[in-house]
């Protein structure tokens, strides 16, 4: 087969990472057992409700994105209206997202503690530098993708949107850096490198240049962790690279055991918790030990953890690097909005929506929001009828 050409690689890494992010979505939290006692194998989009049978706030419409890609689209929007991030354009956007304070189940979609945090300090008027949390959270990394695709070309550039972006939320060195882990390897698939042992270390070299100067960056006099962490990101993508003969099971443990020693808290028990020396490196040992993009994306979401931000970025490497053509014709076709999710991905490729056509951001995520939750009161009465809501977990 030939190979993508670059807009089908563009493509496939917005949608992969929109289809990742909706795999994985019902799943967030769920052991790989407890996935394995509810669905079998999920290789398709689920609503959740049986496996959060008591947790309505759990129950996703099958096949609609969450937060991550929401985020992704944001990102997206600053850098076609501005040609970099600006970052009080990305704060008014994630505001003009968000319901009154305290009601977060209109636009946003299964926001976490952290942006939650980020929203609230937003609403009460603190600058978007002064936003960042200390966690040491996935969050700067799974909607990083259009900012590779955008900036790709320009490594400086590059480098500084992905700080720009990543500050307002996070300020913890390993989220930075996890970041802009993501946003190398997809600078180098969208360019066609190939997925051999070798662009493991050649992405741990990026990392680890960028560690260095975000020790000694003016902008990074807010870092938080750069000791005793300042060098974790780029130590676990090496040692992802060692794995790579090993049975999945023994990688799995290993790679466990790598994050814990660069500071989990709380411990981490599976590969794909949201921490991202246990995360990043997990998606990257499965893209390297797969060879389809159905195969990575249905291995990663069943390994359960922060399974929607997991699947979002390993979706967005893999459909980089195996192009739109490479996705099943089911998941696209089923993917809520994903005539303008591609419209999004052709808009980022040639820089500019001239000729596209591309609904309003928060209006169309406010319509996909009211849809979701249609859907969850339609379940919700399923249940109080008895139905068995197990029965039609499938869409």
């Amino acid at each position: 087969m030939p190979s993508p050409t670059r807009l089908e690689r563009v493509r496939g890494c917005l949608l992969g990472l929109a289809i990742g992010d909706a795999l994985g979505a019902p799943l967030e939290g769920l052991s790989s057992q407890q996935i394995r006692s509810h669905y079998d194998v999920v290789n398709h989009y689920v609503d959740g409700s049986q496996a959060w049978r008591k947790k309505p706030n759990r129950w996703r419409l099958p096949g609609l994105y969450t937060d991550d890609t929401q985020q992704a689209l944001a990102l997206a929007e600053v850098l076609l209206e501005c040609g970099t991030i600006d970052i009080n354009r990305l704060a008014t956007l994630y505001l003009d997202m968000a319901c009154p304070p305290g009601d977060y189940l209109g636009v946003h979609r299964g926001i976490g503690r952290s942006f939650r945090k980020v929203i609230d300090e937003l609403q009460a008027g603190t600058s978007p530098l002064e936003t960042g949390q200390s966690s040491a959270g996935i969050g700067a990394a799974m909607r990083i993708a259009p900012v590779a695709i955008y900036l790709g070309d320009d490594q400086e550039a590059l480098f500084r949107a992905v700080l720009d972006s990543s500050l307002m939320t996070h300020r913890d060195v390993r989220s930075l850096a996890g970041a802009l882990a993501v946003a190398h390897a997809a600078r180098r698939l969208l360019d066609g490198e190939e997925r051999t042992p070798s662009f493991l270390l050649r992405l741990a070299g990026d990392v680890a240049r960028d560690e260095k100067r975000i020790a000694r960056d003016a902008r990074s006099s807010s870092v938080v962790s750069l000791r005793p962490y300042g060098r974790s990101l780029s130590t676990a993508l090496a040692h992802a690279e060692s794995l790579l003969e090993l049975p999945r099971t023994q990688a799995l443990g290993s790679l466990v055991e790598e994050a814990n020693r660069h500071g989990a808290n709380p411990l981490c028990k599976r590969a794909t918790m949201g921490f991202p020396p246990a995360c990043i490196p997990t998606c990257l040992h499965v893209l390297l030990t797969t060879d389809t993009f159905e195969e990575a994306l249905v291995e990663i979401v069943n390994l359960g953890g922060d399974a929607d931000s997991a699947g979002a970025i390993l979706g967005a490497l893999a459909g980089a690097h195996y192009g739109v053509d490479a996705i099943p014709k089911r998941w696209l076709a089923d993917l809520k909005n994903h005539d303008a999710l591609d419209a999004w991905a052709r808009a980022l490729a040639q820089r500019s929506k001239s000729g596209l056509k591309i609904p309003d951001l928060v209006e169309r995520e406010r319509e996909l929001s009211g849809a979701e939750n249609d859907c969850r009161r339609e379940l919700k009465a399923r249940s109080q009828n008895g139905d068995d809501l197990g029965a039609n977990r499938y869409f």
